[in-house]
């Protein structure tokens, strides 16, 4: 799951084009922990403004929120150290 997304823009083509970044730009290259968060949260503010489910319904998206929320339900998460610390303020170097 991307940490988050850059642009790149291509002057010659007069294009943009997005790249995910999975942590490679991260101090350390370890990705924050609340990205996943974030997933669900832009998932239901897209839903609710365009009315599209199509994307949410789809088994690989059930599948990715039933492992976030399986993991922030489990046991011991709440001790986790990044979970500590806001905006991935805890990093691994």
């Amino acid at each position: 799951m991307p940490a988050s997304f850059k642009v790149f823009h291509i002057p010659v083509r007069k294009t943009d084009t997005i790249v995910a970044d999975f942590g490679e730009s991260a101090m350390g290259r370890v990705a924050c922990i609340d990205s996943g968060f974030w997933w669900i949260i832009f998932l239901r503010a897209y839903t609710k403004s365009t009315g599209d489910l199509t994307l949410a319904e789809t088994p690989k998206c059930q599948k990715g929120m039933r492992l976030i929320l399986s993991l922030c339900l489990s046991e011991g998460f709440d001790t986790f150290p990044t979970l500590l610390c806001a905006d991935c303020c805890s990093m691994i170097d």
